[in-house]
């Protein structure tokens, strides 16, 4: 708009310019009428010069008003229009790249959730694995102590009636040796019995 109105003011400035060139011709003039006596000094031809003026001044407002305004103001127009554009796109463009940020943030967010979630869940489940392994290798060993302690038994078991055997035996022959005679069996395995069951109390 204020392009448009500076350029409304031309025709002005195109009169005031002429009218400066013809103070300046008609002061050289009269120079010139001084030391020649220019014909254009003449009073009695000044209507003709205004009237010529006033056609000159005409035209060139005619040709800035039609021709020369409406290309400059076409020019300015599309200038305009382009730098607009050219805001539209950087508008746009920021706009995207605005909304690529919040898209890859979220996505990082999520992710990072997920990552978190993730190694909660493995962890957990190691755990959960890692107990259960500990309480089969307990049962395990309990098992084995177990059998060890059977298989203790059963040898102490075994010495122990290894061990009233030779007693038995060693007590038999010491009767034999002291009185003379073969004692019953089963009297000097209750002997025996009886002699052990004392020591155990």
């Amino acid at each position: 708009m204020l392009a448009r109105l500076s350029f409304m003011r031309l025709p002005l400035a195109g009169l005031m310019l002429t009218s400066l060139a013809g103070a300046l011709f008609a002061g050289g003039a009269r120079a010139e009428e001084q030391k020649e006596g220019m014909p254009q000094l003449d009073p009695h031809s000044y209507a003709s010069q205004l009237f010529w003026l006033a056609i000159f001044f005409v035209l060139v407002f005619l040709f800035l008003r039609f021709i020369g305004l409406p290309r400059v103001t076409a020019i300015i127009d599309e200038r305009a229009k382009r730098i607009g554009g050219d805001i539209a796109s950087a508008e746009l463009l920021r706009t995207q790249a605005a909304d690529a940020e919040k898209t890859y943030e979220m996505t990082m967010a999520a992710a990072h959730g997920e990552a978190r979630q993730l190694l909660a869940e493995t962890q957990e489940k190691n755990s959960a694995i890692l107990s259960l392994e500990t309480k089969e290798a307990v049962v395990g060993f309990e098992r084995q102590v177990e059998q060890a302690v059977r298989g203790i038994d059963a040898a102490r078991a075994e010495a122990l009636k290894s061990i009233r055997d030779v007693a038995i035996g060693l007590a038999a022959d010491i009767t034999v040796k002291l009185a003379g005679r073969a004692p019953g069996t089963d009297r000097v395995a209750l002997a025996v019995d009886h002699a052990v069951g004392q020591e155990n109390g």
